[in-house]
């Protein structure tokens, strides 16, 4: 069985939503709620959510400003994840 970690981080990647936040997201630069809401072409709270989504998933990390929250890409995590469902797919 897949452990919760790994679980969250394929939900959060499975949305296409989800998707297109990331590929906006690919630039490395650290990206508020609304210009990731604009440049993906959806709503604020819908935005929000999915990061949301994201963050369980250690796909994105979350840096505060004062009331504003910075996203940005959390490389490293995603290529950890990504080579532990490798290593359970070659696996036997």
């Amino acid at each position: 069985m897949l452990e919760v970690e790994l679980q969250d981080f394929l939900k959060a990647i499975a949305s296409e939503t989800r998707q297109r936040i990331l590929m906006v997201m690919l630039d490395g630069q650290e990206h508020t709620v609304g210009q990731i809401a604009q440049t993906a072409g959806i709503g604020m709270s819908t935005a929000s959510e999915h990061l949301s989504v994201m963050r369980r998933g250690h796909l994105v990390q979350v840096r505060r400003v004062g009331v504003e929250a910075l996203y940005k890409l959390d490389k490293e995590k995603i290529v950890s994840k990504l080579q532990e469902l490798t290593t359970l797919l070659t696996c036997c």
